[in-house]
C-alpha cells in the first residue's frame, strides 16, 4: 500500500523544458556547436548531466565541465520567471494531500534553489519534506534517496517515485521504491518505455491510480 509519494521537480512538477533547451543552446552557440531540437534534447538528456553535455557536443578536453555547468545555472536563473508548474500539478497535489498521502520532493537541483523555486510557485505547504543536492552539477540523486529513506524512516515498498527521467527509475530501483514515469518531461516516451514501468501522459492520471 502506497503511503508516500516522492516527486521529482524539474520536468515533472515544473515545466522548464523550453527554458532548459534554450539555456543549453545558448552555450552551444557560444562554442560553435550545432544547437539541439526539442526532439534531440529528449533523446539525449540523462544523468549525470555531464554525460548529456558530452552527447550534446561539449568537449571537456578543451574546458572543464564546471565551466558550462556554472554558465547554465546563471542563464537558467535569469529565465526562471518564465517557467510554470504543469497544469495538473496543484489539483493533483491537493487531491493526494486530502487523501492522506505523505508528499516529498527529491531533486538533483541544489537544495537552496529548489526550496526557493517551490516557495515561489506557492506549493511548499503540500510537502512534508523537500530534498535537493549540495551543488549545481546534478550528478545523481540515488544517494540522496537512500538518505531520505534513512532520515524519515520510510518503508520503501510503501513509497511511489514519480519522475520524468530514466534516472528517476534508477533511483527507484536502488532505493526499493515503486515508480511511475511521466511522459511530459525531459525524456522521450520511447526511452522511458525501456524501463517497462507504468507511464502517465498527465499527472492527474495519478488520481485514478492511487
Amino acid at each position: 500500500m502506497i503511503k508516500t509519494v516522492i516527486w521529482d521537480w524539474n520536468g515533472t512538477l515544473l515545466d522548464d523544458l523550453e527554458l532548459s533547451l534554450n539555456c543549453v543552446n545558448i552555450l552551444l552557440k557560444e562554442r560553435d556547436i550545432p544547437t539541439l531540437t526539442m526532439e534531440k534534447y529528449k533523446d539525449i538528456f540523462t544523468f549525470p548531466v555531464i554525460d548529456y553535455y558530452r552527447a550534446a557536443g561539449f568537449d571537456f578536453e578543451k574546458e572543464p565541465f564546471e565551466v558550462p555547468a556554472k554558465q547554465y545555472v546563471r542563464i537558467y536563473r535569469d529565465g526562471v520567471d518564465s517557467v510554470r508548474l504543469f497544469p495538473e500539478v496543484t489539483e493533483t497535489l491537493q487531491y493526494l494531500k486530502d487523501k492522506g498521502y505523505r508528499l516529498l520532493v527529491l531533486s538533483a537541483m541544489r537544495d537552496d534553489n529548489l526550496k526557493l523555486m517551490i516557495e515561489y510557485e506557492g506549493i511548499t505547504h503540500f510537502f512534508d519534506g523537500i530534498f535537493g543536492i549540495k551543488d549545481n552539477y546534478a550528478r545523481e540523486k540515488i544517494s540522496l534517496g537512500k538518505q531520505l529513506v534513512s532520515e524519515l524512516d520510510l518503508n520503501p515498498s510503501e513509497c511511489l517515485m514519480v519522475g520524468d527521467t530514466l534516472h528517476d527509475a534508477e533511483v527507484s530501483e536502488h532505493c526499493g521504491f515503486n515508480c511511475i514515469l511521466y511522459a511530459g518531461g525531459h525524456v522521450s516516451r520511447k526511452r522511458l518505455e525501456t524501463k517497462n514501468l507504468r507511464i502517465v501522459e498527465k499527472l492527474d492520471e495519478l488520481k485514478n491510480i492511487l
